[in-house]
Order: structure tokens, then C-alpha cells, then sequence
């Protein structure tokens, strides 16, 4: 762009030098009028035409000072005036009307193709005065002047030796502007296809990175499914082993400890289940997982015959394993501590869970109308369960907030951060 934006330029400078060529070629040109006119005794048209030579010149300075617009206006006026004047003092016969046939020339060497406008006008102006021309001699509106017929004649002479001569410098001028823009399209349109032949090569590469790349993305998803895959199935094994060796254990305490392991792995195993069958391999709606992992509990406490109903109110929240994983150990062991303790000698109650967006963070809530605890004696317990809470809780960078009164139930609240 910057290159073509540098041809028009000079060649706008370039038209400008031959206007000013054109003007020095027509002042050169107006001696021999001086010279004849002056010998007839035409002392006033002599006059006039040191005007003309003025106004010429004066079209040249115009240029050189980038006053463009208005030296076109003196040109066309002084050509126009010049070839009204003369044929109106010497005759139609003298020629002079012969400079009119270079107009149109004279006009393209003014103007830009582009500029419709100016080219109509300036074209139009020579028409109409030609025009007005062969009007007052057709109808010998105005009486000629007494001019020798050989003066004529060797006026006749210079003025088609002078618009032939004009006509054909124009001429070659124009064909030297048109081969100049010839080779500027020619140069553009070669770089133009070569800009192409480099866009179409970096679309190709950039086509085959980006398919490389779903390529890849396409065997990481494979491969995280089939890591989740496998950790579930691992997970599930590990679950069966604890659950056999859970038969053979006669202790009923170290029983239990080995049944809330078996919980606590199956609650991961759950969630590897849900990544593995989730779209998105990088995050689950938590709100799925939550309800599968209540049926699963419920479903694992049904022994105990314990009608216990589970009310959730789960804001769809997409969370990413890092997120997820904590946040399930804490509500398995939240729901453990319920059934093992809260309903441990009721067969019905209620477990209420809530999890929704706040600002900031998300706020959960766990409730149960189970018998209650009274937090000072277990915190000098030191129960396990407890300090699972307060960590997985940390690990969301929430902090625990137990209440509870005896046969009143107890409430879990903390504002978990997810990020």
C-alpha cells in the first residue's frame, strides 16, 4: 500500500512537471505570433498576448508553489481565451480554432481520469466556445480583420505545425503515463499474487497446526478418560478388598473404621465415574455428582433400615477435580458422622444440603435433626472425622462453623472458595 500510495504521489508530480513543460512549450511558441502581430501593426493584440505569456507563466509558478487546483483554473481559462481571442481578430481561417482539437488532451493532462467532474467541465468549456466560434462566423456576427491572405496563410501554417506538434507530445505523453501505470499494475499484481501465494501457504501451516493441535487435544481427552477410567476401576478394587477384609474382621470398632474407608474411596471412585462420563473431561456439574453420591449412601445405610430423607438444594456449579475432590470427602464425612451418630438410635430424620453461589464464594450449608453433640467434648476427643472436616474445609479456604444442641440437631455452615 505504501508503495502505491509513493506512485501516485509522483505521479501527481509528474503530471505537474508536464503542465509546466506544456506552459514553456506554449509561451515558446507565442513568439512568432508577437513577431507577426507587431509587424502588422497589431500593437493591442501584442499586448494581450504578453498577457497570455503571463498568465502561462504564471500557471508555472502556481505549480511550484502546490496551488495546483488554481492553475488548472488559468489554464483552461487562458487556452479558452486564447483561441476566442485570435480567431476572432484574424478569422476562422487562420486556424487558431485548430488548438481546440487538443482540448481533450490538454484536459487529461490536467485532471485524473477519477475526477468526472472537472474533466465534463473543462471539456464542456472548450466545446461551448468552439461552439461560439463557428456561430459568429457562420453568421458573420463579427466583421474580421484586414489581414494579408499569405499572412494568413503562414499563420495557418504555424498554427497546424503547432497543434500537430502539441497533439503529439501530448499524445506520447499519455502513452508513457499509461505504459508507467501498465508496469506499476503489472508490479502490484505480481506482488498482489505473491502476498496470496504467502497467506494461502501460512493458512495451509495454520491449518495444520490447528489440526494437530484437535489432534492432540482429541488423544489428552482420550487419555484423561482413560485415566479416570482406570482410577475408577482401581478404586473399585480397592473397595472390594476393604469390603472382604470387612467380613473377616470380628471387632465391630475396627469394622467400622473399615467401612468408612470403603465410603470414603467410594465417594473418589464416584467422582472419576462422573469425569470419565462427562463431555467435559476437565469439569463436572457438581450438582449430578451430589445427588449419585446420596443415592449411593442411602443405598449403603439401608441395612441399618433407617428411613432418612435427604433434602438438596445444589446450584449447578461446574467444578474441576482439584475443586471437586475435597468438597466430596467433606460432604461423605459430614453424612457419615449423621448416620453414625445423629441417627444412631432413631430410624428416621432428615439431612438438609445446600450448596449456591454467594459473592463472594459459594455458601454450604449442611443441616441434620439428628440428637446434636456437644462440640466441646468432641473437639478433646480429637475425633477423626471432625479433623477431616476442618481440612477439607481449609483446602476450599472456608472455615468450619458448627451449632448444635443437644436432640436439636446440628448445622455445618462455611463460604467455600472455588478458585
Amino acid at each position: 500500500m505504501s508503495s502505491v500510495i509513493t506512485t501516485y504521489i509522483n505521479n501527481n508530480e509528474s503530471r505537474a512537471k508536464a503542465i509546466n513543460q506544456f506552459c514553456a512549450f506554449t509561451m515558446l511558441f507565442a513568439s512568432p505570433y508577437i513577431f507577426i502581430l507587431y509587424q502588422f501593426g497589431h500593437t493591442f493584440s501584442v499586448f494581450i498576448m504578453a498577457i497570455l505569456i503571463l498568465l502561462f507563466y504564471s500557471c508555472i509558478l502556481l505549480n511550484k508553489t502546490h496551488r495546483t487546483e488554481i492553475a488548472k483554473i488559468v489554464l483552461i481559462f487562458t487556452t479558452n481565451f486564447s483561441v476566442l481571442y485570435f480567431d476572432i481578430l484574424l478569422g476562422f481561417n487562420s486556424g487558431i480554432h485548430l488548438y481546440l482539437f487538443t482540448a481533450p488532451l490538454i484536459v487529461y493532462l490536467l485532471f485524473d481520469y477519477n475526477e468526472k467532474r472537472n474533466v465534463l467541465l473543462s471539456l464542456s468549456s472548450y466545446l461551448l466556445n468552439f461552439i461560439f466560434i463557428f456561430t459568429v462566423y457562420k453568421f458573420n456576427w463579427i466583421k474580421e480583420t484586414e489581414i494579408d491572405p499569405d499572412a494568413i496563410s503562414y499563420l495557418y501554417a504555424i498554427n497546424l505545425t503547432f497543434s500537430l506538434i502539441l497533439s503529439f507530445i501530448l499524445i506520447v505523453y499519455f502513452a508513457f503515463i499509461n505504459s508507467s501505470h501498465n508496469t506499476l499494475l503489472t508490479d502490484i499484481n505480481s506482488k498482489l499474487e505473491a502476498k496470496k501465494t504467502e497467506l494461502e501457504s501460512k493458512i495451509e501451516e495454520k491449518n495444520k497446526t490447528q489440526n494437530d493441535l484437535l489432534k492432540t487435544l482429541k488423544e489428552k481427552d482420550i487419555l484423561m478418560a482413560e485415566v479416570h477410567h482406570r482410577v475408577k476401576n482401581n478404586l473399585a478394587f480397592i473397595s472390594g478388598l476393604l469390603q472382604l477384609q470387612n467380613f473377616y474382621i470380628k471387632d465391630e470398632k475396627a469394622s467400622s473404621v473399615i467401612q468408612e474407608s470403603f465410603y470414603r474411596i467410594k465417594s473418589i471412585s464416584i467422582l472419576h465415574e462422573k469425569f470419565y462420563e462427562s463431555n467435559n473431561l476437565e469439569k463436572i456439574d457438581i450438582q449430578s455428582y451430589i445427588n449419585e453420591l446420596l443415592v449411593f449412601l442411602k443405598l449403603s445405610f439401608s441395612h441399618e433400615k433407617k428411613e432418612i430423607i435427604f433434602h438438596a438444594n445444589i446450584d449447578h456449579i461446574p467444578l474441576n477435580l482439584s475443586q471437586s475432590m475435597p468438597f466430596s470427602l467433606l460432604l461423605n464425612e459430614l453424612i457419615t458422622n449423621s448416620f453414625k451418630h445423629a441417627f444412631k438410635e432413631s430410624n428416621d430424620g432428615n439431612i438438609y444440603i445446600s450448596l449456591t453461589k454467594a459473592n463472594p464464594g459459594f455458601e454450604f450449608t449442611y443441616k441434620d435433626d439428628g440428637v446434636g453433640f456437644d462440640l466441646s467434648l468432641v473437639t478433646k476427643d480429637k475425633s477423626l472425622g471432625l479433623n477431616l472436616i476442618n481440612t477439607f474445609t481449609q483446602q476450599l479456604r472456608g472455615s468450619s462453623q458448627f451449632s448444635s444442641e443437644k436432640n436439636k440437631g446440628m448445622c455445618f455452615t462455611s463460604t467455600l472458595h472455588f478458585d
